[in-house]
């Protein structure tokens, strides 16, 4: 009540303030005009005070009529913004037409943070209420799923590799034309019984109530927007083929997907699975599930293609939409090692195009699809992360993760389900955006692109990769994969672990300060419409989140004396103030908290890549601290060195990230990202003063509609801005939290950078090249030299050294199937590498508390 008196005495003391001012305005004129000058010289003093009078008592009697007004009038609600249900609409600038449709038919859902599908309502009868699972199971719809092995084999497309296969059976084994022809045939049929999905309505059933008795052992609740699959059902009644595209984190991944598919009667997908999992028993579980499986590696001899497997996987993928099955695949390839979503690989998405190109089918709808976990089921991949090679997965070690599973507590689970888009209008807008690319840049004839031509024998759909082909399924795959982790799910544990990691990673912090930081943090994404999968108290969902994250990542201390005694958490809950609680920072258990972190580090890449710029331009001489410079905030920072410097660190990064959908640019992005920093304080812009007659010239500049006269003038206004840093503490905070979220990552690049200089007239194994760059680390962990464990990772030194070998720093040759490394020509000097080092070691300058 407070609040809504408060409201309305705002909005009524605004009006009464405009009224005010206009009558004594309207009183004012008058007698401003009524007296001479030389009256006013004469009386002056008496009309002051007279007129002060009269506008006293106008005043009094405005007050009076408001007053009676507010008693008077019906009091307004207060303007409070509610939760709506979320959705990641697809882009505007791509796909308009996708955007405007199917979700007009939605209905505005009352539920904005989800449902829990695990919980299914009792019927009316006494059948549908003892054995309701069942009961709810026999009313979901029955689908056809139509086999196309017949097909496959009988297809023209593959008459071409069999031939090719037969042939190289002849030169390699003397054998005749007719025998090696039928060895080619036998083996295309054996690679197709291997590959194909067995998908069966039954079985989806059986495994579907198994899941709504089996999930709720270990998961508390599996969380979707019934808008959301209200969407997928609108799409799904179009007739076109829907391809969903999850990003991939866990195993449990393409389960949830398709028990959501049975339960809301929906045509469960072909599922796109890697041979490593054609495991007994469980390999044929999977097929009758959807599974069809695909090798790892498609070439088993490096250097020569395998033309018939790649045909029949190509074949029967466009088989199976032909028919009109629904496709499933991760555009990832794997499990995310790391929480941040991995670079797409395109092959099987190749092929969907190559589908649409040649006519098999005349649209689909491409559905991009995020899911998160309070805790990861799978376990953690920290032993891959050390340089450990993986474990292949076997009939035994699926038994003993799924008993492990079942015996532990994993939160929430949370899916959503992007607004699906035409695969027709996004490979059009693509299309124009590369023709327009292309004027842009005048070309010789002889510099002309190749024209796209299909092929049978190439998963990536040509012999010959065109590089306009590619470009187009690689702009289609980021888009998917940008869209998929902005809609990814904020669980409880990833705003935790961020926190601890990046403000109190050494010192820890008492409950009542990580439950203030967890609210700002939950406020500013809720303001920026991000998916929020949580609901509740904040103190409620801290605890929540620190129980889930267990003691092995987190530890609760009570300083006694000059020492830290360790506490269990019902100590930490009772005595807020004498306990801290803090990130294990210790390897191993600091990278796998720093996985939960990275899921939210990619809503502040961007802010945090132009604080990490900016620190490097404020970078000082001052090494009396550190062997690396400090950041000297008096400076003053040009934006367009600014950019230039964002640009630098995009590039070294630019396997770690998609910064922007590739239909926008990264330089407006960056400016964005700018302003909004100083929207928020983090950044004061220096006003620039002009003069009179430059004033006028930019008036007059205006009048001119010539577009390169914009792009000069833009381009001079860049040039001319300029920022410093707020003084303000809570500013510099901020400032420090965005630049501490990167440098773990900063690191290992500088790390795997300063390996180049060792590798001055050497060869060696990537194998070898990435243990040498552990090595490194670890010791300048263990001498104190480097705060981040998580630096300790193996996925980020492998991507530097794409980098490098993107930069035409690295040159690789392949030997007995192994990678070989050295440095080129140019490079094969301790000069130059050490000048890449210093263009990523730049960044890597120290913020002084």
């Amino acid at each position: 009540m407070v609040d809504v008196l408060s409201t309305r005495l705002q909005e009524l003391y605004a009006k009464w303030d405009s009224e005010t001012r206009t009558d004594m305005t309207r009183n004012a004129e008058p007698t401003a005009t009524r007296y001479s000058l030389d009256g006013f010289r004469r009386g002056g003093h008496q009309l002051f005070q007279r007129r002060k009078i009269q506008d006293r008592e106008q005043s009094r009697k405005l007050r009076e009529r408001s007053l009676f007004k507010i008693k008077e009038t019906e009091p307004l609600m207060p303007m409070i913004k509610q939760k709506s249900s979320f959705l990641q609409y697809c882009c505007n600038t791509c796909t308009p037409a996708s955007r405007d449709s199917l979700v007009n038919t939605i209905v505005k859902q009352q539920q904005p943070y989800g449902v829990n599908v695990l919980l299914v309502k009792s019927g009316s009868t006494l059948f549908s209420k003892i054995f309701s699972c069942i009961s709810y199971l026999n009313t979901t719809e029955k689908f056809t799923y139509p086999m196309v092995t017949q097909m496959v084999l009988n297809d023209e497309k593959l008459s071409e590799p069999i031939a090719l296969t037969a042939k190289e059976t002849v030169d390699n084994e003397g054998c005749n034309e007719e025998k090696a022809f039928k060895k080619a045939r036998a083996r295309a049929r054996s690679i197709l019984m291997r590959m194909e999905s067995r998908c069966s309505n039954t079985l989806l059933k059986i495994v579907a109530w198994l899941m709504y008795k089996l999930l709720p052992c270990f998961i508390r609740s599996a969380t979707v927007l019934p808008s959301q699959i209200e969407l997928l059902k609108k799409a799904n009644e179009t007739g076109l083929p829907l391809v969903l595209l999850p990003l991939h984190r866990s195993h449990l991944d393409y389960i949830m997907l398709s028990f959501l598919m049975v339960v809301h009667s929906l045509r469960n997908p072909l599922i796109a699975a890697g041979d490593n999992l054609n495991i007994p028993f469980f390999g044929r579980l999977l097929k009758g599930l959807g599974a069809f499986y695909i090798k790892r590696r498609i070439d088993p001899v490096a250097g020569r293609k395998d033309f018939l497997y790649r045909a029949i996987l190509q074949t029967y993928i466009m088989e199976s939409l032909r028919v009109g099955h629904n496709l499933e695949f991760f555009v990832e390839g794997g499990r995310s090692r790391t929480g941040k979503p991995c670079m797409p690989k395109s092959g099987i998405l190749s092929v969907i195009v190559d589908a649409y190109m040649d006519g098999t089918i005349e649209d689909a709808l491409l559905v991009p699809i995020a899911i998160n976990y309070d805790r990861l089921v799978d376990g953690n991949f920290v032993r891959e992360q050390l340089g450990q090679p993986k474990k292949m997965e076997t009939f035994a070690s699926t038994i003993k993760a799924m008993w492990s599973t079942l015996r532990g507590n994993y939160g929430i689970v949370k899916i959503d389900f992007c607004q699906p888009f035409s695969l027709r209008e996004m490979i059009k807008a693509v299309q124009a955006q590369q023709s327009k690319l292309e004027k842009s840049i005048v070309k010789s004839p002889s510099e002309r692109s190749l024209k796209y031509s299909m092929s049978n024998s190439s998963l990536y759909g040509t012999d010959v990769v065109v590089e306009e082909h590619r470009q187009l399924v690689e702009s289609i795959a980021r888009h998917v994969v940008y869209d998929s982790s902005k809609s990814t799910p904020i669980m409880s544990t990833n705003i935790v672990a961020f926190i601890l990691l990046n403000n109190y990673r050494n010192v820890g912090c008492t409950l009542d300060t990580l439950v203030g930081q967890f609210e700002s943090i939950r406020r500013e994404m809720e303001f920026n419409d991000k998916d929020v999968a949580f609901c509740g108290e904040n103190i409620d969902i801290v605890k929540h989140a620190l129980d889930i994250l267990g003691s092995n990542l987190v530890t609760y201390q009570r300083r006694e004396g000059d020492e830290n005694k360790t506490v269990d958490s019902d100590q930490f809950y009772k005595s807020t103030d004498a306990v801290t609680v803090k990130a294990v920072s210790n390897l191993p258990n600091v990278i796998e908290l720093s996985y939960y972190s990275n899921t939210l580090l990619m809503h502040y890449v961007m802010d945090s890549v132009v604080v990490t710029a900016l620190c490097a331009e404020l970078q000082s001489d001052n090494n009396d601290e550190n062997t690396y410079p400090c950041c000297d905030y008096s400076k003053i920072v040009n934006q367009q060195k600014l950019i230039e410097r964002a640009l630098k660190l995009c590039d070294i990064l630019k396997y770690e990230f998609i910064f922007c959908r590739p239909c926008q640019m990264l330089n407006d992005v960056i400016q964005e990202t700018i302003q909004n920093l100083t929207h928020t304080g983090v950044l004061t812009q220096i006003q620039q003063l002009y003069l009179d007659d430059e004033l006028w010239s930019k008036r007059y500049a205006k009048n001119f509609d010539d577009s390169s006269d914009e792009e000069y003038s833009k381009d001079q206004e860049v040039r001319k801005v300029e920022y410093k840093v707020s003084t303000e503490q809570s500013h510099r905070d901020r400032l420090r939290f965005l630049w501490v979220s990167l440098q773990p990552l900063i690191n290992t690049y500088v790390y795997s950078a300063s390996s180049l200089m060792r590798l001055v007239g050497r060869t060696i194994s990537e194998q070898e090249l990435v243990r040498e760059v552990l090595s490194n680390i670890k010791t300048s962990l263990d001498e104190g030299d480097l705060d981040y464990g998580e630096s300790l990772c193996v996925d980020p030194i492998k991507n530097s050294l794409k980098l490098f070998e993107k930069w035409n720093v690295l040159e690789i040759l392949m030997h007995e199937r192994t990678k070989m490394f050295s440095l080129k020509k140019e490079y094969d000097t301790d000069a130059a590498a050490k000048n890449v080092y210093d263009t990523i070691a730049i960044f890597k300058s120290r913020i002084q508390a």
